[in-house]
Parts: structure tokens; sequence; C-alpha cells
């Protein structure tokens, strides 16, 4: 689904992604863990083109997305049509605030894919209906909770029909008892085999959830392995020192 190369991605003379190198098969669940400014973040926004890689390669479905091997850049049309099969959904929700409910889930397949108002409106309600939200369709996101914005904004991807949806920290601008509510979501996700990356500090949704774990630190992955391995038996000093840290701090 995604191969990345030797991706490197740097801020003037600041490297924040070193050397990554990372594959992801259809229907995986890759969680993404690590310190603040460990490049985590970065990297999503590298897969989605909301960043341009200073070096490197990105292949979605086999096909060379955003840069080839020489540094050329593919046409806006040819990244928009890639783009489409990536979903990302944020920290901070970033839906229209003049647009209901309804209206936010609608609008790529309206306005990106051209879709006829049947088919959207009706897709659009199936989906909030999948994620507990039907009853808030005219509602505008103002007179919602965290969690349930969080909620639209999960709808609004996968109203695209992604193959493969970012999750860049979507429960860390929550309070905590809003955080149960859109985890539940990814997890009926997971289980339904969309294919996913999710940047999370919530190390036991992790646990139970992902198909395999990355730690990354100063821009580099620093320990791959199965949730089990990695969390039960880490390898690199690095890693052992970051959980023993986040999971007392849990505890």
């Amino acid at each position: 689904m995604i191969e990345i190369k030797n991706l490197y991605k740097s801020f003037g003379g600041d490297e924040v992604l070193k050397d990554i190198c990372l594959t992801v098969k259809k229907g995986q669940v890759l969680g993404i863990i690590g310190p603040s400014g460990s490049g985590k973040s970065t990297l999503l926004r590298c897969i989605n083109n909301l960043e341009l890689p200073t070096k490197g390669t990105i292949h979605i479905n086999g096909k060379l997305a955003y840069q080839d091997e020489s540094g050329k850049v593919f046409s806006e049309t040819e990244i928009s049509i890639t783009r489409t099969k990536v979903g990302m959904v944020f920290q901070h929700f970033n839906l229209f605030p003049h647009m209901t409910v309804l209206e936010n889930v609608y609008a790529g397949p309206k306005f990106v894919l051209g879709q006829d108002e049947k088919e959207y409106r009706s897709e659009a309600l199936a989906i909030l209906e999948s994620v507990g939200l039907a009853e808030k369709r005219d509602q505008y996101p103002e007179q919602l909770s965290g969690g349930q914005q969080q909620r639209v904004g999960i709808a609004r991807a996968l109203a695209m029909k992604p193959d493969v949806i970012l999750f860049d920290e979507v429960t860390s601008a929550l309070d905590p008892e809003l955080v149960g509510e859109v985890l539940g979501v990814l997890r009926k996700l997971a289980e339904a085999g969309m294919t996913m990356l999710i940047v999370t500090h919530e190390m036991g949704f992790v646990r139970q959830v992902a198909d395999r774990v990355i730690f990354m630190d100063e821009g580099r992955i620093v320990e791959e392995n199965n949730p089990a391995e990695f969390f039960d038996n880490p390898q690199n000093e690095r890693t052992k020192s970051f959980l023993s840290s986040v999971l007392s701090h849990t505890d």
C-alpha cells in the first residue's frame, strides 16, 4: 500500500526526517509513537503531500507519488488524484464552521469527486450512521462536543473512499472522557480492514489495535516490531527509556 524509501525532510537547516524507510501493507494498522518533535506528524504530512519531501520517494499502491528519484515533482493533477486515495484526520478537527455536519461530510465527494447529489447525500448519511452521528447531521460544528467533531472529521475522511487514512494525534485535543468514543470508531475501522497510520500517545490503544508499532526519535525510526514484542521486550535503550517514562506516567 505504502512504500517509503530514504525519506528526508528539512525546514531550513533543521533536518526533521532522516532516512525514513517504511512499508505498510493493505489492511495493516501501524502505530507511530515517540516524543514531541520526533518527526511523527511531518512523516504523515509528507505521505499526504502537505509537505514536499526534501529527498527520497513515496509509493502508494505501487505508483510513485509526489516525487520521482530525480527529484521531479508531478503535476498538480497527478498529485490531486493520488491525494484522493489518502485520507487524513487532524488533531484540531478542521471542520468548516459555516457548514452543517452533513455538508462537511459530503463536501469532498461533491466538490472533488463530482458525485451527484443523491449519491453523495445517501453515502454521507450512511457514514454518519456508522460513527453514531446521524442525528447530528443538521447541526453545526460549534454545537458539537470535541469528540463529536472529531468523529465528523473521521466521517469526512471516509466519505472520500480512501485506500489509507492517516490519523495525527486525533485524541490529544480532547477531554479525557471523550477519548474513548473516538478510539471506538478507529477500532471499528481496524476491524473492517482499513489501512491506517496512527500517530498517538494512547499506548493501550496501540497495543490492542495495531499490527505493527514504530518508535521515532530525532527524525529516525529507532525501533519497529509487533505490539507484544515492542511493549514487552523493547530492544533499543531509547525505546526502553521512553516506554518506561510514558507507561509509569500513565499508571
